[in-house]
């Protein structure tokens, strides 16, 4: 069915996007920031692990506001918010900057974007729940094999914060195009297409 389709690809590309929020990927960048900052290893652990705690908590509260907006509103308001943390990132310049970034950067992508992907589609689906979150969180795993390979590749001939304003481009422009094409038409609360053909079954044995 056209619907369950869209809002597992939905959730594929959400939890895709995530990655740009986890800890691997962000640690791609770890050599680069620590050099220009000159900080050191425990330093850059300190911040991060601050940053990410920080993150979570504020994850409860702005977590639950999807029951109160219209899920392309809120999907929508995530993708914008995880591509400005992308370019606020590549400015950082100091500690708190650098704290700033990253919590930006956690609830953005690793909190905010997964929490959409899982709550819209365990909303959506009933009967094959368990099967829809494991073809959409594959999108994670995608991510997880490739963008490590890309980033290394790309570091090598492109400034590391001219990397992230192609990131905050990428997810400004093509973002909120496609998340209004796959759940325009989605609630938080629909539910996926019953199958016809048992619906008749079901109801011929009930006559029965």
């Amino acid at each position: 069915v056209r619907s369950n389709f869209k809002i597992i690809i939905f959730g594929f590309v959400f939890t895709f996007f995530s990655c740009v929020g986890q800890s691997f990927f962000i640690g791609l960048f770890n050599s680069d920031i620590r050099q220009e900052l000159n900080i050191t290893h425990g330093e850059f652990g300190a911040i991060y692990g601050i940053a990410t705690l920080c993150s979570s908590l504020t994850l409860i509260w702005l977590g639950k506001k999807i029951d109160d907006l219209r899920l392309v509103n809120y999907s929508f308001i995530v993708v914008i918010f995880l591509g400005f943390a992308a370019l606020f990132f590549s400015f950082v310049n100091g500690l708190i900057f650098l704290a700033i970034g990253i919590f930006f950067l956690r609830l953005s992508g690793q909190g905010l974007m997964a929490h959409t992907a899982s709550v819209a589609i365990s909303r959506f689906f009933d009967r094959s729940r368990g099967k829809a979150l494991s073809y959409a969180w594959v999108g994670m795993s995608f991510g997880e094999f490739l963008l490590p390979m890309l980033i290394v590749y790309f570091l090598t001939f492109i400034y590391w914060r001219d990397l992230w304003q192609s990131f905050a481009l990428i997810i400004i422009l093509l973002l909120p195009i496609f998340t209004y094409l796959t759940i325009k038409e989605i609630s938080i609360f629909s539910r996926e297409k019953k199958d016809k053909n048992n619906f008749n079954k079901n109801v011929d044995t009930i006559k029965s």
